[in-house]
């Protein structure tokens, strides 16, 4: 994104500075910089839970907080960016019971929409105990979650 570059002088540098509009566009760049440092700050504390087989399944408590995120939409085959498309993301804070024994610290359970939408209405109707499974192998597109409450 290069413009045409008007060349300056050593001495035209030293005494007139960067010019406005590069000014503009460094400070800019430099906000771009660091929004992703800035959200890290503000994530929610713990490790991302991820279920990564077939079939696989969790008991997960969720604490109730979450956050909800605009980032930027990845292509699925490349994993890079996709310029100027973002996706909503959501972030619970969880705790993983599988194991009632040794429960784990808090973590994050990190989910799209779909996914998303459900956990909302089962933490609106109370439920905050959920089974969550995994339907796809690994590196499947067409995978979704099973969500339901537990019976315990």
């Amino acid at each position: 994104m290069m413009s045409e570059i008007e060349t300056k002088t050593i001495e035209q540098i030293r005494k007139g500075g960067i010019d406005k509009v590069m000014m503009e566009r460094i400070i800019s760049d430099r906000a771009e910089m660091e929004r992703p440092k800035e959200e890290a700050k503000a994530r929610l504390p713990g490790q991302f839970i991820s279920l990564k087989s077939d079939r696989e399944s969790k008991i997960l408590l969720f604490s109730g907080s979450y956050q909800k995120l605009q980032v930027p939409a990845k292509d699925f085959i490349t994993k890079q960016i996709i310029p100027g498309k973002t996706v909503t993301k959501f972030r619970f804070q969880v705790y993983d019971v599988t194991n009632p024994d040794m429960p784990s610290e808090a973590a994050i359970f990190e989910r799209g929409y779909r996914e998303a939408e459900q956990i909302l209405w089962y933490l609106s109707q109370g439920k905050q105990e959920l089974v969550i499974m995994r339907n796809g192998s690994p590196g499947s597109q067409n995978t979704f979650y099973n969500i339901y409450p537990t019976t315990r």
